[in-house]
């Protein structure tokens, strides 16, 4: 088993031990980032963006956005959400920017933000 594969194998367990003490709020970040004497959690997609209608976009899942929203209104951490697409990497703030924009919920649970709202610089 490889070095990532084993850290894989404990966050897993980990994860299973934290749930058995009866915590059932846990999250996995992808990062944690301190710039300019402030906090942010980066959350890290690869992904195609979303096609119209209603909008070119791209977004995350409604139950990690949940998640990150607690912490954000507990602890005033905002999330950078950072999206690998093509030849470009989109990214913005998730709660001071896109939550204040229009968004869509798809069936599968996953809120898109309209792409033009985010930053964009080629990869």
């Amino acid at each position: 088993m490889s070095i990532t594969e084993q850290g894989i194998d404990a966050e897993k367990k980990a994860r299973l031990f934290l749930k058995k003490k009866g915590m059932h709020n846990i999250q996995q970040i992808d990062w944690l980032l301190k710039y300019k004497k402030k906090y942010f959690i980066i959350e890290v997609k690869n992904r195609e963006l979303y096609e119209p209608p209603p909008f070119l976009g791209t977004g995350l899942d409604i139950r990690q956005l949940n998640l990150r929203r607690e912490i954000f209104l507990n602890l005033k951490i905002d999330t950078i959400l950072l999206v690998f697409s093509g030849d470009f990497i989109y990214w913005q703030s998730l709660f001071t920017v896109l939550e204040k924009t229009k968004y869509f919920d798809t069936k599968n649970k996953i809120r898109i933000y309209d792409i033009l709202k985010f930053k964009k610089e080629l990869k």
